[in-house]
C-alpha cells in the first residue's frame, strides 16, 4: 500500500461516499438554510420595509439623519469616513478618506488632490447652509487628471454608506390590496376584511394586486401636510437646526400627488386611511443600477420625459377612484438621479443647446417636462476638458451659465511622490507578470512631474529671492515641491526662504491661465508605458532602463500627444532631455544604495561624527571648554576634528570661524520654527550629512569599484572567478541589496550592470 504522501491519481485521493457528502446532500442543504436565515436577519435589521407609522418611529430615533437632501447626505458621507491632516512642503491640507476607497480595499483611489477635496466639501457646506443645491459643480483640467476618479470615488463611498445604518435612505410605494380583501369605501369587495390593519405595507404578495413605485424617490414625510411636517422635525431636531428646502417646502412628485388627493377624495378626507397604502422603502445607492446616482454621456437626447402609465396591464386592478386619472411617470437620467448625485460626463462635448435647461435646474432644482414640473433634490457634478472650457468662455451664454456653475480646477499633479503611487498600484498588480526593479515607479512618476512644470517667474517674490527661483532646473522645482529640498550652492538664508516660500510659489502656478499642470504627460499616457516596457523582449524584469526605453519612443510620438507639441521654454518643456536628467537622478540614487549595501562606512557613521564636530563647534562659538567624557577634563574643543570635516564641505581655513557660526545660526533658526526641545540635527543639516557620506565613500572608491564588479560576476553566475574574500564581500552586498532596498538577483543585475555601463571604473 502507497506511503499516505506518495503522488497518486486523482481517483485514487478522492474520498470515499462515507466520508464525503453526496451533491444535494445534507452539507449544500445546511449551506443554503444558513445563507436563507442570514438574508432574512439582514432584511429585519435594516429595515427595509416599513409601514409609516414604523417610518415615524425610525424619524424619532434618528431625527437629524431622516431630515437631509442629496448635499447634506453626501457632506455626511465625507465625514463618516473621516479626515486626516497632511503636511506637503507647499502647505497643510486636509485629506478625506473616502477618497482612499476604503469601502473597496483601496482601489482605484485617488492620489494627491487635497486642495480639490477641499473644495468639494466647502461647496457641499455652502449648500447646507443655503438648504439647497443652487448651483452645478464642474471639474475641469487636461484629460486624465482624476477628473472623473474623483466623481465616481464620491460615487462608490456613498454606495457604501447607504448600506450603514448612519446611512439609511426611505421612499414609499403605493400598495393596494388583492380583490380579495374587502376594499371598503373606495370599493373593494370580497369575504375578508382587512378594515382593522394598521398598514397594508406588510401584506403579502399574494394579496397585494398593485403596487405603485415613486420614481423619483420621494422622501416619506412629504406625505404629511407642510404645518405637520414642520411641527413633526422642529420637535425632533430643536429650533436652530437646518432643515433642507426639500423638507420644509417640498412637495410630492405630479404622480404621487394624484394618487393621494383620488385616495383623499375616497376617504372623505382621512389621512390615516390614505397612509394605510404607504408602504416605506430603505433604498440603496447604486451606479450599476441607476439608483440615485447617475452619469449622463455626451448626447443628443434630453435627459428626462414622461410616459403614461394607466394603461399598463398590471394596473388594471386599481380601485375606480383612481382608474379614471391620468398617470403620468417621469423617465431619464434626472429622475434616476434625485435624491443622489447626478454627474455629467465631459459636459461640453454636448451642443449648448442641450444643457441649457441646467441653468434654471440647477438654480431651482426644478425641470419642465411636457406634462410637469419635477422638483429635483440633487448634487449636480460634471467635468471637462481644460481647452473646452477655454472656447466654452467665449460664448455669448457663457454668463449666465457662469452664475450657475461652480469651477474646480484639477490639474496633473505636480508633486513625483503622490504621482508614484498611482503607478505603484499598477506594478503591484497581476497586471505586471515581471519582477519590477525598485524606484521603477519613481522614476516614471519624475519624469511625468517634468513635463507638466512651468518655468518660474520670480517677479512676485521678494528680491532677496527672484534670481534663486528663476535659477530653478525642472529636477529641482520637482524635489522643492516633493521633499521641500533647496538646490545644492545656495546660502543659508536664500535656502530658508525659498523653502519658505515653496507654498506660495505652488500656489501662484496655480493662478495663471495656462496653470501648471494643465500640459503635461497623463497618468493614462505613463500607466500604458509602463505596461509596455513590461513586455519588452531583452529585459528580465520591469526596471528604470526598460521604462527609459518606452519613454524614448513615447517622445517619437509628436502628432499623437499635445505636450510634445510645446514649444521648450528655457530648460522646461523639454521632455526628450528629461529623460536624460531622471537617468542622472536614478544612477546617483543607485549608486547610493551600492555604497550602503557595500558597507565600506559604518551606517550612521556620517550623522555621528557630524553630530560630535556639532559639540565641539557649540563650545567653540561660545569660547568654552568642553568635557571630555574619556578622560572627565575640561578640554579646548578638537580643533582638527572640526577642520577635517570642514574640509570634506569644502571650507577654508580662513573662512572656518563664519561657516561655524552658520552652523549654530541654522540650529538657532531651526529652534525658532520649531519649538520641540528635540534637536534633529540629522533633518537639519541632512545636506551636510550626505556630503560626509559621499566625501567617506569617495575615498574608498577603487574598492567600491571592485566590489560592484564582484557583485555583477556573481549574478550572473560566474563566480567561480572570484576568490573566496572577493566572494564573500559580494554576496554580503547582495543580501543588503535585497533585505535593506528589495533588489532580486535579476533586478539587482540589471541595474548593476547598467551602472558600471554608464559609469565605468576609473583605471
Amino acid at each position: 500500500m502507497p506511503a499516505v504522501d506518495d503522488p497518486q491519481p486523482t481517483s485514487a485521493k478522492m474520498p470515499t461516499p462515507a466520508t464525503k457528502p453526496a451533491p444535494g446532500g445534507a452539507e449544500p442543504k445546511r449551506f443554503m438554510a444558513q445563507a436563507i436565515e442570514e438574508s432574512r436577519a439582514r432584511f429585519a435589521a435594516e429595515k427595509a420595509l416599513l409601514s409609516f407609522r414604523e417610518y415615524l418611529d425610525v424619524v424619532a430615533a434618528t431625527p437629524a439623519a431622516q431630515a437631509r437632501d442629496a448635499a447634506t447626505y453626501l457632506r455626511d458621507c465625507f465625514d463618516h469616513f473621516g479626515t486626516e491632516p497632511v503636511v506637503r512642503p507647499y502647505g497643510r491640507f486636509t485629506r478625506y478618506r473616502l477618497f482612499d476607497a476604503p469601502f473597496d480595499g483601496g482601489r482605484d483611489a485617488v492620489r494627491g488632490h487635497e486642495p480639490v477635496q477641499e473644495q468639494l466639501y466647502g461647496l457641499l457646506t455652502d449648500f447646507v447652509r443655503q438648504g439647497r443645491v443652487t448651483r452645478l459643480v464642474l471639474l475641469h483640467g487636461p484629460n486624465g487628471s482624476a477628473k472623473t476618479s474623483l466623481i465616481h470615488c464620491m460615487i462608490r463611498a456613498m454606495e457604501a454608506y447607504s448600506r450603514e445604518p448612519d446611512g439609511a435612505m426611505y421612499t414609499f410605494n403605493w400598495v393596494f390590496p388583492s380583490s380579495r380583501l374587502e376594499r371598503g369605501a373606495i370599493g373593494f369587495s370580497g369575504a375578508r376584511g382587512v378594515a382593522d390593519l394598521e398598514s397594508f405595507a406588510h401584506l403579502a404578495e399574494s394579496d397585494v394586486d398593485t403596487r405603485l413605485r415613486t420614481e423619483t424617490r420621494d422622501h416619506p414625510l412629504l406625505l404629511l401636510p407642510r404645518p405637520t411636517r414642520m411641527a413633526l422635525l422642529r420637535a425632533h431636531l430643536g429650533p436652530d437646526h437646518p432643515i433642507p428646502a426639500s423638507l420644509s417646502e417640498g412637495e410630492l412628485s405630479p404622480k404621487a400627488r394624484q394618487v393621494f388627493d383620488a385616495l383623499l377624495r375616497a376617504y372623505k378626507g382621512d389621512l390615516g386611511e390614505v397612509l394605510k397604502h404607504v408602504q416605506v422603502e430603505r433604498f440603496y445607492v447604486s451606479h450599476r443600477y441607476r439608483t440615485a446616482a447617475v452619469t449622463v454621456d455626451p448626447q443628443m437626447r434630453a435627459d428626462a420625459g414622461v410616459r403614461q402609465v394607466t394603461g399598463d396591464r398590471s394596473l388594471g386592478s386599481l380601485p375606480p377612484s383612481l382608474q379614471n386619472v391620468a398617470l403620468y411617470e417621469p423617465v431619464g437620467d434626472l429622475v434616476e438621479a434625485n435624491r443622489g448625485i447626478l454627474e455629467f460626463n465631459d459636459l461640453l462635448k454636448r451642443p449648448i443647446e442641450a444643457f441649457k435647461y441646467l441653468l434654471s435646474t440647477c438654480e431651482n432644482g426644478t425641470v419642465r417636462l411636457d406634462t410637469m414640473t419635477l422638483h429635483l433634490d440633487t448634487f449636480f457634478v460634471g467635468s471637462c476638458n481644460a481647452g473646452l472650457l477655454d472656447a466654452f468662455v467665449q460664448v455669448p451664454d457663457f454668463a449666465s451659465f457662469k452664475a450657475r456653475i461652480e469651477l474646480i480646477q484639477v490639474p496633473y499633479l505636480v508633486d513625483y511622490e503622490q504621482e508614484r503611487l498611482i503607478y505603484a498600484q499598477l506594478l503591484a498588480s497581476q497586471a505586471i507578470d515581471k519582477p519590477v526593479a525598485p524606484h521603477t515607479d519613481e522614476v516614471a512618476a519624475l519624469w511625468a512631474v517634468l513635463t507638466r512644470l512651468e518655468r518660474p517667474r520670480g517677479d512676485e517674490f521678494p528680491d532677496a529671492l527672484r534670481k534663486a527661483i528663476a535659477a530653478l532646473t525642472p529636477v529641482e522645482k520637482a524635489m522643492l515641491y516633493a521633499h521641500g529640498r533647496s538646490p545644492a550652492g545656495l546660502s543659508r538664508d536664500t535656502a530658508g526662504n525659498l523653502v519658505a516660500e515653496i507654498g506660495e510659489l505652488h500656489a501662484h502656478t496655480r493662478r495663471e491661465v495656462e496653470y501648471e499642470g494643465r500640459v503635461g504627460a497623463s497618468p493614462r499616457e505613463i500607466k500604458a508605458a509602463l505596461l509596455s516596457a513590461a513586455r519588452r523582449p531583452g529585459h528580465a524584469c520591469l526596471a528604470p532602463l526598460a521604462v527609459f526605453d518606452e519613454l524614448r519612443a513615447l517622445c517619437e510620438q509628436t502628432s499623437v500627444h499635445r505636450f510634445l507639441q510645446e514649444k521648450p521654454d528655457g530648460q522646461y518643456r523639454q521632455p526628450h532631455k528629461f529623460i536624460a536628467s531622471v537617468r542622472d537622478w536614478y544612477l546617483d540614487l543607485v549608486e547610493d544604495e551600492l555604497n550602503e549595501a557595500m558597507g565600506l562606512v559604518e551606517a550612521g557613521a556620517a550623522a555621528d561624527l557630524f553630530h560630535r564636530y556639532v559639540d565641539h563647534v557649540t563650545h567653540f562659538v561660545r569660547r568654552e571648554k568642553r568635557l571630555n567624557p574619556m578622560t572627565g577634563r575640561y578640554e579646548d574643543p578638537d580643533e582638527r576634528l572640526m577642520r577635517r570635516l570642514e574640509q570634506y564641505f569644502g571650507v577654508e581655513s580662513k573662512d572656518s570661524e563664519d561657516f561655524r557660526a552658520g552652523v549654530m545660526h541654522r540650529i538657532a533658526a531651526w529652534r525658532m520654527e520649531n519649538p520641540d526641545p528635540d534637536l534633529d540635527l540629522t533633518r537639519i543639516f541632512a545636506d551636510r550629512i550626505q556630503r560626509l557620506n559621499e566625501g567617506f565613500y569617495l575615498e574608498k572608491k577603487g574598492l567600491a569599484d571592485q566590489i560592484k564588479h564582484d557583485l555583477l560576476t556573481l549574478l550572473v553566475e560566474h563566480e567561480a572567478q572570484l576568490s573566496d574574500e572577493s566572494r564573500l564581500r559580494a554576496e554580503q552586498t547582495f543580501e543588503r541589496l535585497e533585505v535593506r532596498f528589495g533588489y532580486n538577483r535579476a533586478t539587482a543585475m540589471e541595474v548593476v550592470g547598467a551602472l558600471l555601463k554608464a559609469r565605468p571604473p576609473e583605471r
